[in-house]
């Protein structure tokens, strides 16, 4: 599916910096539109993916949080 905004939806959702919500004219919550990620953030991943760990699985994270809430 495809929405096509006004000039001047789409100008303010390009010129955002942070997360926009995206909703009907009776105020319902229909999603979200994030900008897209700068050069710094592009670096950060790219300097993560290169490192060496220590990676963890999600099944791992969710077994720590589960165990976090737990005690």
């Amino acid at each position: 599916m495809r929405i096509v905004l006004s000039d001047d939806r789409a100008n303010a959702v390009q010129a955002a910096t942070d997360v926009v919500e995206i909703r009907d004219r009776h105020g319902s919550l229909l999603g979200y539109v994030s900008p897209p990620p700068g050069e710094a953030e592009i670096a950060e991943a790219k300097r993560r993916l290169e490192s060496d760990g220590p990676w963890h699985t999600t099944e791992q994270v969710m077994d720590h949080l589960k165990s976090l809430e737990q005690g």
